[in-house]
């Protein structure tokens, strides 16, 4: 596959389009190999689907990063388009982390509990392939006009002439703004999920730029700050978890109560054990978070990332 996480070739005093041109090509071809494994082979392995929605998000990334390489028609066209094939990828892969879940909690449930959680687990299987209808119904919809979409940006960027700017210009404009966003996002008041939320999608932005941008700059840069970015996201992403899946168990245990108060009880104990876990744990990443921001502010990393950002990268 083409998705690698680092991008062979790219280097700080490209021509923008010229990186465009290979970053592009890298990224947008990986969601095209993607696709059919995910659509076609779900059931053989549930990480054809987590790699289509991951190889979406680095395309998206690339494709915000290059849009002024663009026309504006284009690259529209393949964001939305990009856009559906992603929310299809991450619906299907977010009932798999359901699935993951649920299977880890019945190794280990009480006997009271088991009723609600087979209860869940019907449930979640019935999402899940109704996610999965939804992400074949994507590939038979935006297949076509991705594989155009692709044609249109290596036509363009093939006739583009080069330019006097350096992805490395790039780079540093990108870069400082992220982590700009990141500070002020990270100074609000975070008891609110949207708050915590919009910090999670910020730091998926700056980690995903970086796996770009890493060949402009010194070595600190790919193996002290990009790994501490992922911690953070590692971190984020379980809160995230937690958040999604209290909304829909919530939303179940409230239909089931009303729907069927005869059976209820005996799905109560299981329903509600899963629920007070993601409860818990959110309250909890929400801490660890804080925990590692403030961590990260006090050692000066966040300053040091600046500062390398800012400085010129070594021949």
């Amino acid at each position: 596959m083409a998705d690698e996480k680092w991008i062979a070739g790219l280097h700080g005093d490209m021509p923008l389009s010229a990186a465009a041109r290979l970053a592009l090509k890298l990224r947008l071809g990986a969601v095209h190999d993607r696709l059919p494994a995910a659509v076609f082979q779900a059931d053989a392995d549930v990480e054809n689907v987590h790699q289509l929605r991951v190889s979406t998000r680095r395309a998206a990334a690339a494709l915000r990063i290059f849009a002024d390489c663009l026309p504006t028609r284009v690259h529209e066209k393949t964001r939305k388009t990009l856009r559906t094939l992603r929310r299809s990828a991450g619906a299907a892969r977010d009932w798999d982390v359901f699935l993951e879940q649920l299977h880890a909690r019945l190794a280990r449930a009480k006997t009271n509990e088991r009723p609600g959680l087979y209860f869940l687990l019907g449930v979640a299987f019935a999402e899940r392939e109704q996610a999965q209808k939804w992400l074949h119904d994507a590939h038979d919809a935006k297949a076509e006009p991705f594989a155009e979409c692709i044609a249109e940006i290596a036509d363009h960027l093939d006739e583009a002439k080069p330019s006097d700017r350096t992805l490395r210009d790039l780079a540093d404009t990108i870069l400082a703004d992220l982590l700009r966003e990141i500070e002020e996002a990270a100074r609000a008041d975070l008891q609110s999920y949207e708050a915590l939320h919009r910090v999670r999608i910020l730091g998926k932005q700056l980690r995903y730029a970086m796996e770009i941008f890493e060949c402009c700059f010194a070595s600190a840069f790919r193996q002290k700050y990009y790994p501490a970015v992922v911690e953070m996201q590692d971190i984020l992403g379980l809160a995230n978890d937690s958040y999604n899946a209290s909304q829909q168990l919530n939303g179940l245990r409230t239909r089931l109560s009303k729907a069927q108060p005869k059976h209820w009880p005996r799905c109560q104990a299981g329903i509600e054990v899963l629920l007070e876990m993601h409860e818990r744990r959110l309250p909890l990443q929400r801490k660890k978070f804080e925990k590692w921001w403030r961590a990260w502010m006090k050692s000066g990393a966040e300053q040091a990332f600046a500062e390398l950002i800012q400085k010129q990268a070594p021949p």
